[in-house]
C-alpha cells in the first residue's frame, strides 16, 4: 500500500452529469491513491442542484455563461467569474485543476494556469469542444474518451470515458426474477428530454409486453416504471436490456462499459453537432441505431427495437461494444498520472 499523504485538487465540472459524473470517478479513484482534498466547482444550473443534493465532496456555485448569452452578459458575468475563482485559487491552494470542458471549466483552467498550478483536462466528446481545444495548450495532458480526439488535441493522451463503477457487473438475479420480461431504459440525460418522454409514452403502448424503466416526465402506463431521477444508473443499465437516450459522451461510455444495444436520440441543440458524432459512432460499429429528432417516426422505432432484441444481433452488437472498452479503468489511469504514483 503506497504512503498517503493529502493533495488538494479542484474539479471544474458542472451543468450537466455528462460533466460532473466523470469529474466524479476520477475524484473517487485519487482517493483510493491518496488522501484528497477535493473542491468541485459548478454554475447552479442544470442538473447539478440534483447531482450535488448529497454529494460526498465539497461544491461551490461560481455563476458564469456560455456562448449562448448577449455579449455584454458573456463578458460582466464571466469577468465576475474570473475575479471569484483567482482568489478561490489562492485560498484553496489546490494542487492540480481538473476539468471536463464547458465554460466553468474553460474560465478555472486558464486562472489557474496564469497561477501555475497544473491543469488536467478530459474530452469526452468525439469532436472537442471550444473550451478544451483553448485549453489544450495550457494543459499538462489533455486525457481523452476517442483515439481520434486525442490526435486534435494538443498534449492528448488516449485513456477512454471515465464511468461511475457498476456498469459491468452481473445482473441482480431479484431484479430479473421481478421483471422477467424484455427491459428497456430511457432517460434523456442529467436534464431529462421531452423527446424521450414522447417516445416512451407512444411506443409503451405499442410494446406491451416490454417494461420500461424511464426515467423524466411521469408516463402513466402500467409497463412503465418511473424516475423524476435516478442516482444509480449503473444499476439499471446494466439490469435492462436496451438503451434509449440522447447520445451525451458520458451516456455513450456508460453504453460502451455496460455493453448494451442502443436506441439514440442525438440532441440537435449541441455544440458543434457533439451528439450527432457521439451517435455515429456506436452507428458505425453496429451497436446503435439513430433515430433524427425532427423525423420520429413511432412504427419505425418499434421495428429498430425488434430488429436490436432479435439474437443475431443483439450479441453482436454486445460483443462489438465489449471490443471497444478500454483495456485499463479510464478513471485510475487519469488518477495516476495526476498523482504521479
Amino acid at each position: 500500500m503506497p504512503t498517503r499523504t493529502e493533495i488538494r485538487g479542484i474539479f471544474a465540472a458542472g451543468v450537466t452529469g455528462g460533466h460532473i459524473y466523470p469529474a466524479l470517478a476520477v475524484a473517487d479513484e485519487i482517493s483510493k491513491i491518496v488522501d484528497l482534498k477535493a473542491l468541485f466547482i459548478g454554475t447552479g444550473r442544470g442538473a447539478e442542484p440534483k447531482i450535488f443534493k448529497n454529494f460526498k465532496y465539497d461544491y461551490v456555485v461560481i455563476h458564469a455563461v456560455g456562448s449562448d448569452a448577449s455579449k455584454l452578459k458573456y463578458i460582466y458575468k464571466n469577468a465576475i467569474a474570473s475575479i471569484r475563482i483567482s482568489k478561490l485559487l489562492d485560498k484553496f491552494r489546490p494542487d492540480f485543476v481538473f476539468t471536463t470542458g464547458g465554460y466553468i471549466g474553460g474560465i478555472t483552467g486558464y486562472a489557474a494556469h496564469k497561477k501555475g498550478i497544473p491543469v488536467f483536462l478530459h474530452e469526452s466528446n468525439v469532436e472537442p469542444g471550444i473550451s478544451t481545444k483553448k485549453l489544450s495548450s495550457y494543459s499538462k495532458i489533455s486525457f481523452c474518451a476517442f483515439e481520434k480526439t486525442a490526435k486534435i488535441l494538443q498534449n492528448g493522451l488516449y485513456v477512454g470515458m471515465p464511468v461511475r463503477e457498476g456498469f459491468d457487473l452481473e445482473k441482480d438475479e431479484a431484479f430479473t426474477q421481478k421483471f422477467p420480461m424484455k427491459k428497456i431504459l430511457a432517460f434523456g440525460g442529467s436534464e431529462g428530454s421531452s423527446v424521450i418522454d414522447k417516445i416512451v409514452d407512444v411506443i409503451s403502448t405499442k410494446m406491451e409486453n416490454v417494461i420500461f424503466f424511464h426515467i423524466g416526465r411521469k408516463i402513466d402506463k402500467p409497463n412503465v416504471v418511473n424516475y423524476d431521477y435516478y442516482d444509480d444508473i449503473p444499476y439499471l443499465m446494466r439490469n435492462c436490456d436496451l438503451v434509449i437516450s440522447r447520445a451525451g459522451a458520458s451516456t455513450i461510455g456508460e453504453i460502451i462499459q455496460s455493453a448494451k444495444p442502443a436506441l439514440l436520440v442525438p440532441w440537435k441543440g449541441s455544440l458543434n453537432a457533439h451528439q450527432e458524432a457521439n451517435a455515429k459512432y456506436l452507428a458505425d460499429l453496429k451497436s446503435a441505431f439513430v433515430i433524427d429528432e425532427d423525423k420520429i417516426d413511432f412504427d419505425e422505432i418499434v421495428k429498430i427495437i425488434s430488429t436490436i432484441f432479435d439474437p443475431s444481433f443483439y450479441v453482436q452488437a454486445s460483443e462489438a461494444l465489449k471490443k471497444i472498452r478500454p483495456s485499463q479503468k479510464p478513471s485510475m489511469i487519469i488518477a495516476k498520472e495526476i498523482t504521479g504514483k
